[in-house]
């Protein structure tokens, strides 16, 4: 019989193989015995995105500052989270204070040595800011403060010390200005060299409430005006520097002797309650907490918060260096912990604690202030 040749069989066989290793050099590359696949490269058309450094969430665009480079340059206006100016104020420096809720801003204009324009501006819209009242040429603005449903301002005027036959002796005045209308009208004066720090101003008891104290910062009486003058005028116990009496809604609050706080109300001074700190620690800075009865206090290197009425305090930071100055956030949830001057400051959540650096440019955080 035969044999049948095998030689097709070889050659169809051969074929076949080629064309399997055809078709995997077309579509990728072949992992031979001992070699390892390359990782492909990421197409161009695909990259892999990173998301950008973000602020502390806590820091929000909604909040910001009233800030003042140097006391010649005019204040402006920036959020928590970004230290470049949204918003410039006219002339220069910052004599002013900003309403309860942050929004409303009231300032004595100053042009080279006059400060004889009052202006207001809600921070949503700077450039549209309103003048309420100019002053006469013998005289300057020195302080404002809201009335508690930010209708009105309570202000303080005194002598510019213009040497002219007509000019009126050294003086500190009291004012109100009603906003609407634009009128402003005298409740106070005095002439005995002390000067008014006005406080508060309750337009439906119709009584406004300043405090007295003299050049060297020392607080010396505690003044309460109705509609006819004077209604009363208490001594100030010793050891309470000015610059520490603040007021919130209806409450006050004073640090005596760098080791107490006194809290009493607008209007009544005798009637208070004393918060005083730990033996041989001192309080730096006390300042309200917007809507709420709580106080944030830097006491050693602690911030805490104080209940008004006393009771238990809670420590929310620790570890801080010595600070130049405190605010606190137009909401409350925040208190800043400033050093240099203003010039460099940490943010503190209230509410946990954490801490974060605030974004700053050498200007010097005066107020805050809320967008919202």
């Amino acid at each position: 019989m035969r044999r049948r040749s095998t030689h097709p069989l070889y050659l169809w066989a051969a074929v076949l193989v080629l064309a399997v290793l055809l078709a995997v050099l077309a579509n990728g590359s072949i992992a031979l015995p001992g070699e390892s696949v390359a990782t492909p490269t990421p197409s161009a058309s695909s990259p892999t995105t990173v998301a950008p450094a973000q602020a502390a969430p806590f820091l929000s665009d909604a909040r910001g500052f009233i800030a003042l480079a140097t006391e010649t340059a005019p204040a402006v206006l920036r959020r928590e989270v970004d230290a470049e100016p949204i918003g410039t104020l006219r002339g220069r420096g910052f004599i002013g204070a900003v309403s309860g809720t942050g929004r409303r801003v009231a300032y004595w204009l100053t042009v080279g040595d006059a400060t004889r324009e009052l202006r207001v501006f809600d921070v949503t819209a700077p450039d549209q800011d309103t003048s309420l009242t100019t002053l006469g040429e013998t005289e300057r603005g020195a302080a404002v403060a809201w009335s508690a449903d930010r209708t009105g301002l309570l202000v303080v005027v005194e002598s510019n010390g213009a040497g002219t036959a007509e000019a009126p002796g050294p003086f500190s005045a009291l004012r109100v200005v009603d906003n609407p209308t634009r009128s402003i009208r005298e409740i106070a004066r005095v002439t005995d060299s002390s000067q008014f720090l006005p406080i508060g101003w309750d337009r439906t008891s119709r009584v406004a409430v300043a405090c007295v104290y003299l050049n060297d910062g020392r607080a010396i009486a505690w003044a309460i005006f109705g509609e006819n003058g004077i209604s009363a005028r208490v001594p100030m116990d010793e050891g309470i520097p000015v610059s520490t009496v603040r007021a919130s809604g209806g409450d006050v609050l004073g640090v005596q002797n760098g080791t107490v706080i006194r809290v009493w109300t607008l209007g009544s001074y005798t009637d208070h309650t004393e918060l005083g700190a730990a033996p041989g620690e001192r309080i730096a800075f006390a300042r309200w907490k917007p809507g709420a009865d709580e106080i944030a206090v830097l006491v050693a290197d602690r911030l805490e918060l104080w209940l008004k009425a006393g009771g238990d305090r809670r420590i929310v930071a620790r570890g801080l260096p010595a600070a130049s100055d405190l605010l606190v956030s137009a909401d409350g949830a925040l208190a800043f912990v400033m050093y240099d001057g203003g010039r460099s400051a940490t943010a503190v959540d209230l509410a946990t604690g954490a801490t974060v650096p605030v974004p700053m440019s050498g200007a010097q955080l005066i107020a805050p202030i809320s967008f919202r």
